[in-house]
C-alpha cells in the first residue's frame, strides 16, 4: 500500500494507481470508487498526524462522515496513476470539514468537501483531541 505524505506547502497528497476493479464496462472509474480513496487518504492523514504530534489518538471516539459534497469534473481510467489532495477547510472542537482534489497529473478529476464528526462510543458528539485539532489547524486546504 502506498504512504502518502504532507508537503512543505501543508497539504497532505495520497496516491492511488486505477485498479480493474474500479472502471465500468467503459474504462472509466465509478463515481462510487472516489469515497474509498477519500477513506484510504483520510487514514493516511490520521497516520502522517500522530506521527508528527507524537500524541495517541486513542481514546473514547470514533470519527464519523457526517456530509459530503462532491464535484465530479473529469474521468479516471484504468492504471491512470492519481493524487488526493486533502487539508482541514474548518477545524472545529467536535466537527472537521476536509476538503479533497483528485488530480492526475495537473488536471483537477474532482473536488469534494466531507464533513466529519467525533462521537462517542454512545453515538454524542465529543470533543476532538486538542493535539489533533492543532495538527490539522497547521495544514493547508488544497483548493486555496
Amino acid at each position: 500500500m502506498s504512504a502518502g505524505r504532507i508537503d512543505a506547502d501543508g497539504v497532505h497528497r495520497y496516491p492511488v494507481t486505477v485498479q480493474f476493479d474500479e472502471v465500468d464496462q467503459y474504462g472509466i472509474v465509478h463515481h462510487s470508487r472516489y469515497f474509498i480513496y477519500f477513506e484510504r487518504a483520510r487514514v493516511d492523514l490520521v497516520r502522517a498526524l500522530k506521527g508528527r504530534f507524537g500524541g495517541p489518538l486513542e481514546g473514547d471516539f470514533m470519527l464519523v462522515v457526517a456530509g459530503c459534497e462532491v464535484k465530479f469534473k473529469r474521468s479516471a481510467r484504468f492504471l491512470d496513476e492519481l493524487v488526493v489532495e486533502q487539508g482541514p477547510s474548518r477545524v472545529g472542537a467536535s466537527r472537521l470539514q476536509l476538503a479533497y482534489r483528485v488530480r492526475k497529473g495537473t488536471e483537477i478529476l474532482a473536488d469534494a468537501e466531507l464533513v466529519l464528526a467525533f462521537v462517542g462510543t454512545d453515538g454524542r458528539p465529543v470533543r476532538a483531541p486538542a493535539e489533533l485539532r492543532e495538527a490539522l489547524g497547521e495544514l493547508t486546504n488544497p483548493h486555496g
